[in-house]
């Protein structure tokens, strides 16, 4: 079974968390395709950047609450020259909703987004993969999902279908791919958050310090390298999930509280 170095498509790779797992895997030696919608500039900055340093990479646009979401696959195995050996599926659109004030057209635009993208890219992905090669997919979630609270609803309702498919579709597509998640605890500012507000609530889990966004790297590239790893999600939330809250940490600035990733 061929392994190293895989060819990669990371999703909403042009900003935020996404922007820092394409540049590290890039950085480790993969070939990686940065996919990005709004923030198109900003990926094919950071391809550019990339490839001046040395790395392989091209940049992807492409709407992910399009129909077709799964051409996005064939276009990236196009641009990297051969099929696409990993998947990360981590973009998202996350806004304020809650189970008493459901906007139902932002309800539709997340499970799009959120959910029905990632299930139509990894079934196309399994479709093209090698079986002579070691493919992987892995799932950005969150831990709001282990520590409930109903702020964010519809995003957390597709990131709870993420969950149930990374648990399916390990089993129905071995062996010829893995799927693994990543659930990470809070990372960066979120919504309307401000970096002072972050800084105040960042240690606020059970390891009391900010989550290094080095160490979420870190397991995606543990995930992407380890055979024998399917139908595994990483809790990389230095135990935010143990600290229980009524709502999300954004309205939770002053107490331990848990929150989105």
């Amino acid at each position: 079974m061929k392994t190293g170095p895989k060819r990669i498509l990371v999703t909403g790779g042009g900003k935020r968390v996404g922007r820092f797992l394409a540049s590290r895997l890039a950085e480790a030696g993969h070939a990686v395709i940065v996919h990005a919608n709004a923030s198109a500039a900003p990926a094919e900055s950071l391809v550019e950047d990339l490839r001046k340093a040395g790395h392989k990479a091209w940049p992807a646009v492409f709407d992910l609450a399009r129909a077709d979401v799964a051409s996005l696959i064939d276009q990236s195995a196009k641009l990297a020259g051969g099929s696409i050996e990993g998947l990360v599926n981590s973009a998202s659109i996350f806004d304020h909703d809650t189970p008493q004030k459901m906007d139902a057209a932002f309800f539709d635009k997340a499970m799009a987004v959120n959910l029905r993208a990632p299930a139509l890219l990894s079934q196309r992905f399994y479709e093209q993969a090698a079986s002579d090669t070691d493919n992987c997919i892995v799932n950005i979630l969150d831990q709001k999902l282990w520590n409930m609270n109903p702020d964010f609803y519809s995003y957390t309702l597709t990131k709870a279908g993420l969950a149930s498919a990374t648990d399916m579709m390990a089993r129905a597509f071995a062996p010829k791919v893995r799927v693994n998640a990543i659930a990470p605890g809070l990372l960066l500012p979120s919504h309307d958050q401000t970096e002072a507000e972050f800084d105040e609530v960042a240690s606020h889990n059970a390891l009391q310090r900010p989550i290094d966004l080095e160490d979420l790297a870190s397991a995606l590239d543990f995930l992407m390298g380890n055979r024998a790893l399917t139908a595994q999600v990483i809790h990389l939330d230095n135990g935010q999930r143990l600290y229980s809250s009524a709502r999300d940490v954004i309205f939770q600035r002053d107490s331990k509280a848990g929150g989105r990733g």
